[in-house]
């Protein structure tokens, strides 16, 4: 299965939970959760499901980065540019 990035990402629900975000991304559940507090995923919180949860749970809607990320793409491949390096490195030892 090919690893879900923010170019090849298409939204096929109107919103996810932070487990399928954290799955699509392949990064941790409270990485999610914190790209939500710092406003780069839109998401609303929810009451919790279940009587004596904690917290309640995340709906998080993908449209508006998949929008904002047309608008940045050319910001956000230079930025991401001093990354490659080290991502061609990793991807040639996964293919050894």
């Amino acid at each position: 299965m090919q690893q879900m990035t923010l170019s090849n990402f298409r939204a096929e629900k109107d919103y996810y939970t932070v487990r399928e975000m954290a799955e699509i991304y392949k990064v941790s559940m409270p990485t999610i959760r914190t790209w939500i507090k710092n406003g780069y995923l839109k998401g609303e919180m929810y009451e919790p499901m279940t009587k004596g949860a904690k917290r309640g749970r995340y709906r998080i809607y993908p449209q508006g980065l998949l929008d904002d990320i047309e608008v940045y793409r050319s910001e956000l491949i230079e930025l991401s540019m001093k990354s490659w390096p080290t991502l061609l490195a990793k991807l040639k030892t996964m293919k050894k």
